[in-house]
């Protein structure tokens, strides 16, 4: 089921056109890395996913029931939390889900046949199954422990270093379990262990993910799909980042051929072109004109993206 949509979406900075008639679709289950150049969009089109930049043209169609959330590159939290609070603060939502599913389990055993209590302990049930939230005071702990945040749980959180905070934030955010979850570089100040336990984490609760990464070996551990941004558009590749690089330079042969082609067809033409035609003749025209029409794609096509250039740093 598709959770959101982009359509023939199109966005400028200043005289600089980012992204130019792309058309997206995030699937439930689906965890997709968006990679490409320095500048090429990702940000700017993660962005647009999320809601937090409007694009100049196209549609972003959402699921209006659903709930996106991403991770800041600089999270702001309260004042006169320590890190433990400010954990618990985001999951606020489910806590009362919680608790109200105990108060009715309750009513549910003295008023057992009471229909209005039955419909919302399945919708609670339902509610606390898709986010895996039963137990979550031992979730609590653990990811205390594997982001090395317990002995900070008692300390101010805006006495963390940006990192740490950074930290702080993610556990709060793989806690609450949103239906979308989008990360940019989610494994900067991350060590070895602390990214493979994020790892496991999304893999064992069934993130819907769209994330950024330079982090080529996080990338073939979680992903199911990669999108590359390039040339204002983008380029969608199934599997993992090993995957990715296959695909890819099957691409790039492709386009090199077809490239090749094109080039050997024009230089025929351009031979017929210089013998000289009878412009008159209505068939002459046309291919005169045809001419002109491979010259501007081979101008358009000038160079074509470099496969070692398309490789993460």
């Amino acid at each position: 089921m598709a959770l959101v949509g982009l359509f023939n979406i199109s966005k400028n900075y200043d005289v600089k056109q980012l992204l130019k008639g792309v058309d997206f679709q995030l699937n439930e289950g689906e965890r997709v890395a968006i990679v490409g150049q320095n500048g090429c969009g990702k940000s700017t089109l993660l962005k647009i996913i999320s809601g937090e930049v409007t694009p100049d043209d196209g549609r972003r169609i959402l699921d209006r029931s659903i709930i996106i959330d991403s991770l800041d590159q600089n999270p702001h939290f309260e004042d006169n939390l320590n890190v433990r609070d400010a954990i618990e603060n985001e999951l606020n939502e489910l806590k009362s889900a919680k608790n109200r599913y105990e108060e009715l389990s309750t009513l549910i055993a003295e008023d057992f046949e009471n229909q209005k209590l039955l419909n919302e302990h399945a919708k609670i049930t339902t509610y606390l199954d898709h986010h895996n939230a039963w137990n979550l005071d031992d979730k609590i702990e653990r990811v205390l422990q594997e982001f090395k945040l317990k002995e900070y749980e008692y300390r101010d959180v805006n006495s963390l270093s940006g990192g740490e905070q950074r930290r702080v934030a993610l556990a709060s955010l793989i806690l609450k379990k949103p239906d979308v979850l989008l990360l940019d570089e989610p494994t900067n100040h991350l060590d070895v262990y602390m990214v493979e336990f994020l790892e496991e984490i999304l893999l064992k609760e069934k993130f819907t993910l769209l994330i950024i990464s330079h982090d080529r070996h996080f990338i073939n551990s979680i992903v199911t799909r990669i999108v590359e941004v390039e040339d204002m558009n983008i380029v969608s590749y199934e599997g993992g980042y090993d995957n990715y690089l296959i695909l890819k330079e099957e691409r790039m042969k492709s386009m090199a051929k077809t490239h090749n082609t094109l080039l050997k067809f024009l230089k025929r033409e351009e031979e017929w072109l210089r013998r000289g035609v009878k412009a008159r003749l209505t068939r002459n025209k046309g291919r005169k004109a045809r001419v002109f029409e491979l010259r501007e794609e081979k101008r358009q096509k000038k160079t074509l993206p470099s496969y070692e250039r398309c490789k993460l740093s």
